[in-house]
């Protein structure tokens, strides 16, 4: 039954487009709190990222694979601007899912001014998946609580 066979949401690239986080909440809301459920290290609260949309300080996307929070940041020395991937969220884990939208994020930042784009995680295999895209490692960090 060729062409009636329904694609995985992975199977078909779908450009992510800008979304108002006041209508997605209800969908957005419950991924930021899995990924803070399983990154305890990050000190931000859902309601924390609702409002840096709402006041245009980040800028949320979706489509058919998850959702994901910008945001822009400016060096303080160069005022280079960097467009940091934030918060990314994918509906069907461990398929490396956002890797497709490598061109979409470059043409982004270009036409936001960035130099530079920037992702954060502690997933070792970031590294593998990012440099086979062209990304290089920049900095680790690693934190100590003083006692």
């Amino acid at each position: 039954m060729e062409g009636t066979e329904k694609k995985s949401t992975i199977d078909v690239y779908i450009d992510p487009k800008p979304a108002d986080i006041r209508s997605t909440w209800n969908i957005v809301k419950p991924g930021i709190e899995q990924i803070l459920a399983e990154n305890p290290y990050l000190t931000f609260l859902p309601e924390d990222v609702y409002s840096e949309c709402v006041n245009e300080r980040a800028f949320l996307y979706t489509s058919p694979v998850g959702f994901l929070v910008l945001t822009v940041e400016v060096d303080q020395f160069t005022k280079d601007k960097t467009l940091l991937l934030w918060i990314a969220y994918t509906y069907e884990k461990g398929g490396h899912n956002w890797l497709a939208h490598n061109d979409w994020f470059n043409d982004l930042a270009m036409e936001t001014g960035c130099k530079y784009l920037e992702a954060r995680s502690r997933v070792p295999e970031m590294e593998s998946y990012t440099e086979e895209i062209g990304w290089g490692l920049d900095t680790r960090i690693y934190r100590k609580e003083v006692k």
